[in-house]
C-alpha cells in the first residue's frame, strides 16, 4: 500500500504493468477518490509525461461517461493522479466475477453509452489509444 499525504487508501484495486491503481478517500472532504500512481519507484520522463498528460488532457472534460479528474500530486519520484470513484469496475473485472452479457439489452447499453462516451472525446479532439475491458468502468 502507498502513503499520500491527505488521503487514506483503502484498497489496491488494479496492479499493472506501469501502474498500480487505488481506491481511497481525500480526508479535507471525505471525497470517495481513485489514486493511479506509477510502479516504477525511479520512473523515466517518458513516463512522467504520460501521467502529466493524462492529467493535463482530462481535468477539463466534465462529461456524461467521462470520469472526472481532480487532480496530480506529487508522489515519491513522481505523481498520483486523482480521479472520481464513483464504486464501479472495469468490464473486464465485471466478466470475472461471473457477470455475463445476460441479454441483447445490456450488451447494447454498453455498446451505446461506450459510443457515446468516445464520440465526445472525438469531438474534443481527444484519441484514448487504449481502449479495453479494463479501462471500460461501468
Amino acid at each position: 500500500m502507498i502513503e499520500l499525504t491527505g488521503y487514506q487508501i483503502l484498497a489496491q484495486i488494479y496492479s499493472g504493468t506501469r501502474t498500480l491503481v487505488y481506491r481511497g478517500t481525500r480526508l479535507c472532504d471525505q471525497t470517495p477518490v481513485t489514486i493511479k500512481v506509477l510502479r516504477n519507484q525511479y520512473p523515466s520522463f517518458s513516463e512522467l509525461l504520460h501521467l502529466r498528460n493524462q492529467y493535463t488532457i482530462s481535468k477539463n472534460l466534465n462529461f456524461p461517461g467521462i470520469i472526472q479528474t481532480y487532480s496530480l500530486e506529487p508522489y515519491q519520484n513522481g505523481y498520483a493522479l486523482i480521479v472520481e470513484d464513483f464504486g464501479g469496475m472495469s468490464l473486464k473485472e465485471w466478466t470475472r466475477q461471473g457477470e455475463s452479457l445476460l441479454n441483447l439489452i445490456e450488451f447494447f447499453q454498453i455498446a451505446i453509452d461506450l459510443s457515446n462516451t468516445l464520440d465526445i472525446l472525438y469531438r474534443h479532439r481527444i484519441i484514448h489509444k487504449d481502449i479495453k475491458p479494463a479501462n471500460i468502468c461501468l
